[in-house]
């Protein structure tokens, strides 16, 4: 009896991988996808290399009121003011810019007659490059 059931499960066996082995049995290949070549566009050229601007001029508040000067500007960190003199300070890491105001009589309105700009430490430095350091990308806001 033994016999007789190692031959069954030899049977079942054999169709078993026969059936395993047609399964896998010849197929045809796949066709090759090949796919498009990526586009590659070049990047955008910045709007500063096709519109070149000029940097700010600082002489340009020269004449200029404390209110004309700060929308330029923006907020200065120090305003001081003496009798017919007033004095706006913009700061940052790299320098100080300093812009002074004179009020010709007590009736008349300051207007800006001096610019200069130095480094935290007090060394002199030139205007426009501080100027440039005040400002985002170096122009003034309405360029």
């Amino acid at each position: 009896m033994q016999r007789v059931l190692f031959r069954r499960t030899e049977r079942y066996l054999a169709l078993l991988t026969l059936g395993l082995v047609a399964a896998c049995g010849p197929t045809t290949p796949a066709p090759e996808v090949t796919a498009p070549a990526p586009v590659i566009e070049p990047a955008p050229q910045p709007l500063a290399e096709i519109h070149p601007r000029e940097p700010a001029n600082p002489e340009r508040l020269i004449g200029q009121s404390p209110k004309a000067v700060q929308d330029l500007m923006g907020a200065p960190t120090l305003v001081r003011r003496d009798d017919t003199v007033q004095v706006m300070l913009f700061e940052n890491a790299a320098c100080v810019f300093e812009v002074v105001f004179f009020e010709p009589n007590t009736n008349a309105y300051f207007e800006a007659r001096h610019i200069a700009a130095r480094t935290p430490g007090g060394i002199k430095v030139g205007t426009d490059e501080c100027l440039a350091a005040h400002l985002p990308g170096g122009h003034w806001p309405d360029e």
